[in-house]
């Protein structure tokens, strides 16, 4: 025989909790190393006491089943932040990859998505609705559109996995709409800035940096293929590099980002660097650039900005942008010189499509201020008078 009082249904050998969360009736059975727990008088006191402490957590959003049954077995008490965590797990992915889905995990995890100020990871998984993911959004204007997109594709994929297990029916993450944003326009230095931060690199280190930077500067490389450059793919006769490999947070990448090889022509200013590096690093590694503070290879970009970029650029006055904006000096240096944009896009890795859409500004040259000129002197000049 067996009674239920209150939430607890007290059993011949056993007690039972009775309590309801989401709209899923749970009835988890007590236990005490991995037995069921006797319905004594004390064993009862405390199976009261906890169904009021479950139910004031379920009043104010916090309560899991898996904190407080963790072996019930149950799938409705799986949280989003349990199964993304899950479904990271099981990705085989690079490991630059895979710290920025961890960076999306987090921003799931603690974004609130309800009117009850409940963190979405710790939202039971079958309990996850549309209406949780545009609220955690709604929640985070500070986040840019392009992150957010970013966070949402690695929120879908990892329930679409969820739908594919038959833990979920739908994805309610399908037909959120894409946060509208607008790609940043290339922000180059100056020829000028160019050189004065070229000669301040110079004074900064023993040459390496100096070295480094005007490579930098007039090869155009991207940030992964400049620390992942090796001296096997330098031709000095040819005048050229090879560019087949990059260092992406340390980690060697035997392919570019758009995993296509391309060979770089190296004009004077690179050429000139690069002899000048072959003294450090030529005889003793394969890598073309190194931190000269530990003669080894780069970390991470963030070390080279920390270290020497910022501080650089603050000595001279120059407002800041990336390192990465050396790759655009070049390209809009090309530009300026009247190069080809077949050629220039060909140097820089990107596609003649991708190449125009990015650097449109400069195709003309100084040709667009001319035809505004144009245009004013017309403004300019005496208006005729209209003839019937």
């Amino acid at each position: 025989m067996g009674g239920k009082n209150g939430g607890v249904e007290v059993r011949a050998r056993s007690i039972r909790l009775n309590f309801t969360v989401d709209g899923v009736r749970q009835r988890p059975t007590l236990t005490v190393n991995g037995k069921p727990m006797p319905p004594t008088p004390a064993n009862l006191k405390y199976a009261h006491r906890l169904v009021i402490e479950i139910g004031e957590r379920i009043r104010t959003g916090t309560f899991t089943m898996t904190e407080y049954f963790p072996t019930s077995g149950n799938s409705t008490a799986l949280t989003v932040k349990e199964w993304l965590e899950t479904w990271l797990g099981a990705q085989r992915i690079e490991r630059s990859t895979r710290a920025s889905y961890q960076s999306a995990l987090r921003f799931w995890d603690t974004a609130i998505c309800d009117e009850k100020q409940r963190r979405m990871g710790q939202m039971p998984l079958r309990t996850l609705k549309h209406s949780h993911v545009l609220t955690a959004i709604a929640n985070r204007p500070d986040v840019s559109g392009k992150t957010v997109n970013n966070y949402v594709s690695v929120l879908r994929d990892g329930l679409a996995l969820a739908v594919k297990d038959k833990l979920l029916t739908a994805n309610p993450v399908d037909d959120v709409p894409r946060a509208k944003h607008q790609k940043p326009l290339p922000d180059p230095f100056s020829r000028e800035e160019s050189e004065c931060i070229i000669s301040e690199a110079a004074r900064a280190d023993e040459g390496q940096i100096h070295n480094m930077v005007e490579t930098w500067f007039w090869t155009g490389l991207r940030t992964s293929e400049i620390l992942g450059l090796e001296w096997a793919n330098v031709d000095f006769p040819s005048g050229t590099a090879l560019i087949a490999s990059a260092l992406v947070h340390g980690e060697q990448k035997d392919r570019t980002k758009t995993s296509v090889a391309r060979v770089v022509h190296l004009n004077s200013r690179a050429q000139a660097a690069l002899q000048r590096q072959r003294e450090f690093t030529q005889v003793g590694g394969a890598r073309v650039f190194q931190d000269p503070r530990y003669s080894a290879d780069w970390k991470s970009e963030e070390a080279f900005q920390r270290v020497y970029w910022k501080r650089m650029l603050k000595r001279l006055g120059i407002r800041y942008r990336r390192p990465y904006n050396m790759r655009h000096s070049y390209a809009t240096a090309m530009l300026m010189a009247g190069m080809t944009p077949a050629f220039c896009a060909r140097q820089l890795g990107h596609s003649v499509e991708v190449f125009l859409q990015t650097y449109a500004k400069w195709l003309d040259g100084n040709q667009n201020d001319i035809e505004m000129a144009r245009l004013e002197a017309a403004l300019l000049s005496p208006a005729r008078p209209h003839r019937k």
